[in-house]
């Protein structure tokens, strides 16, 4: 829930009523409730709208007539114009309305006159409530730190369904602090280290504590669950990726609605952290690729319920990124599931011909590096297994050596030479071969010059 309070306006002027009876008028918006009113006005009200045309008028002449200050106050800012929206639809604009009648109730507005518009022209419901700061014997009611006062009247309001966010929040599988503090923000809260854990703010408002007990206890550390998430995540991102790049997938959600009616699509706005983010040459990405990440969040969040968020240095620079993946209710440093480099390339690879090698890209992937320890290979098996083993400066050279697209072939031969029995064994688990005649034709073993040994598989 995000609850604001419109601009001030001077002048004893009620602006928000040409505001909401317009959208009204464009057929975004329905008038829910009128409190606090005459009969006449609820009348006059009610049949202008059935025969389509604008109450305004009405509503601003009848909160004027009545906020007379009688000369107790020099005020001449009138209105109290609020909205309050819920992300998508989590709440019906009938479950919004009674929360309006709460808000006003908490904020001094109970006996006041007042109206209530849900607007449906955007992606959330939300609602909009007019009203007159001017009590019957003609004095104002305090509009001093109205803002924090909103929020904490939302806050109590809301506080049963705080309470629930925070137990599933803490039913999530986490394996450090900084992806709790992650699960936290995908739900709407801001969130603060305290002496005792983290205090959880929302609209600006205290929402709660949680111990730093609570958290820790519920740390988890590779579980199963998670290593299989992990490979379908990847799976799914690097499908949307080649649709988007591809042209086959855009980001249509966000819509306008014009005065005829008629629900155009708008570009997503852009997540400002994209364009935080170098390209592996170190230089700011184009504003086409800045789209295309975008539109790969939208896709995720949307179809799969997948939130992505980016991790920042003290320069500001995109570092890393995290998952939270609220389906199956696990937070990712998203370098387990997908290095940030891959996540940000969208260009379109040539089609592949096929190729032995292609039975082990169903096993693993490789990665070739460099440290203290001198040059080595890594073979990240899909179950989530990671090997490791030295290589010669002579295999190092040749794999840094070839072009970018013929890199990866090099890299599975290698492996293919070196992680002989780790490739065997996750074949054998992949694909169980009972009949010891299959098993012989399943595989064959051939001798390099060096005295290595390259397993050469195939499905039978």
């Amino acid at each position: 829930m995000i609850v604001k309070k419109l601009n001030d306006v001077s002048g004893g002027g009620f602006p928000g009523a040409r505001y909401n009876e317009k959208k009204i008028a464009d057929g975004v918006a329905t008038l829910m409730a009128m409190e606090n009113v005459s009969e006449a006005l609820r009348h006059n009200v009610e049949t202008l709208h059935r025969f389509g045309l604008d109450a305004s008028a009405e509503v601003e002449r009848y909160m004027k007539e009545n906020s007379k200050t009688y000369g107790n106050t020099k005020t001449t800012r009138f209105q109290f114009h609020v909205s309050a929206s819920v992300k998508g639809r989590a709440m019906s604009p009938e479950e919004l309305t009674d929360f309006a009648r709460e808000l006003m109730e908490g904020m001094g507005y109970a006996r006041q006159p007042y109206f209530v518009y849900a607007h449906h022209d955007t992606g959330n419901n939300h609602v909009h409530i007019l009203s007159t700061r001017i009590k019957p014997n003609g004095y104002a009611i305090s509009d001093h730190q109205d803002r924090r006062r909103l929020n904490e009247c939302a806050n109590r309001i809301l506080s049963p369904d705080i309470k629930k966010d925070i137990d599933r929040i803490l039913g999530y599988d986490y394996e450090t602090e900084g992806q709790f503090a992650n699960i936290v923000k995908t739900h709407g809260y801001k969130i603060e280290k305290s002496l005792d854990g983290y205090r959880l703010f929302k609209c600006g408002g205290n929402a709660g504590n949680i111990a730093i007990g609570d958290i820790l206890n519920r740390i988890t550390k590779n579980s199963p669950k998670r290593k299989d998430r992990a490979t379908q995540l990847r799976a799914i991102i690097r499908k949307y990726k080649g649709e988007i790049a591809e042209g086959k997938c855009q980001n249509v959600d966000n819509v306008k609605v014009s005065k005829g009616k008629k629900r155009k699509p708008v570009k997503a706005k852009l997540n400002t952290d994209i364009r935080k983010i170098l390209d592996n040459h170190g230089k700011p990405l184009s504003e086409e690729n800045c789209q295309r990440i975008q539109t790969l969040i939208d896709v995720l969040k949307t179809k799969f319920g997948i939130d992505i968020s980016f991790q920042k240095d003290k320069d500001g620079r995109v570092r890393g990124y995290s998952i939270i993946d609220h389906a199956e209710k696990i937070a990712f440093d998203g370098s387990k599931v997908m290095k940030l480099s891959e996540l940000i390339d969208f260009a379109i690879k040539p089609q592949r011909k096929p190729s032995p090698l292609d039975v082990y890209r169903d096993l693993f992937t490789v990665e070739v590096g460099k440290d203290s320890r001198g040059n080595y290979m890594l073979i990240n098996v899909k179950d989530g297994s990671t090997y490791r083993k030295p290589i010669s400066p002579r295999q190092y050279a040749w794999y840094n050596g070839v072009k970018d697209d013929e890199r990866e072939d090099v890299g599975l031969t290698i492996a293919a030479t070196m992680f002989s029995e780790e490739i065997l064994t996750e074949y054998l688990i992949r694909y169980p071969i009972h009949n010891h005649q299959e098993r012989i034709k399943g595989m064959a073993v051939v001798k390099h010059r060096n005295g290595n040994s390259l397993v050469s598989l195939k499905k039978c």
